[in-house]
């Protein structure tokens, strides 16, 4: 779980000063918390958004709180940020939140020429803020070439469970692709056989 470093904002200053030294206006707020007033180094905000994982841990006047983004605004133009708010996840409460997924290893259908194909690579779950982990990681060595990965899967940890169907379709090992020859005959279509004798009378009237 990923660690925020935030600063109680004075309401005094104007937001544009505040972007002016390096820093991001913030609220946070939640079920048993009025809406506070905060900031955040802009070079940390953007690195945290880019971790994986949901659920935020933060230190506050009352203690340590888990928290999540509730909404980032950017700027229309230079889409900078230029606001986030972030709500309260009350501790023994179960929470819905969306992790990433990561597929660990190389499948054997790669090696013998496959492709491997992630159709989703993140999934929704419910918890407890303490049991939701930042990120779900499946080992893909064993997929071959037609073999599937999907939610049913995934190894969740204890009182975690997926809000989706289980048979949802995460990732997929599909075939090499046939590589066609111009000119091969056996595996031309008659509409691409036609545009091939089209283009080689191009070229005899050009030469």
């Amino acid at each position: 779980m990923n660690n925020l470093n935030l600063k109680y904002r004075d309401l005094n200053k104007k937001t544009k000063n505040l972007r002016t030294q390096g820093f991001i206006p913030g609220s946070l707020y939640g079920p048993s918390i009025s809406s506070i007033p905060v900031k955040m180094e802009k070079h940390q905000l953007n690195k945290n958004l880019h971790k994986s994982g949901e659920i935020y841990r933060i230190k506050s006047k009352t203690g340590t709180m888990m928290v999540k983004f509730a909404e980032v605004q950017n700027d229309p133009v230079t889409n900078e940020i230029i606001h986030f708010s972030l709500v309260q996840m009350p501790k023994g409460v179960t929470n819905e939140v969306e992790i990433p997924v990561n597929f660990e290893g190389t499948p054997v259908g790669v090696r013998k020429g496959g492709v491997f194909v992630v159709m989703k690579d993140e999934v929704t779950v419910s918890g407890k803020p303490t049991s939701v982990p930042s990120m779900i990681t499946t080992n893909v060595n064993n997929i071959d070439i037609g073999d599937k990965v999907t939610l049913n899967d995934l190894n969740l940890p204890e009182k975690v469970e997926v809000e989706e169907e289980g048979d949802e379709l995460l990732a997929i090992c599909k075939p090499p692709a046939k590589e066609i020859e111009i000119g091969d005959d056996e595996t031309m279509t008659e509409m691409e056989k036609q545009k091939l004798e089209d283009f080689k009378m191009k070229l005899e009237k050009t030469g």
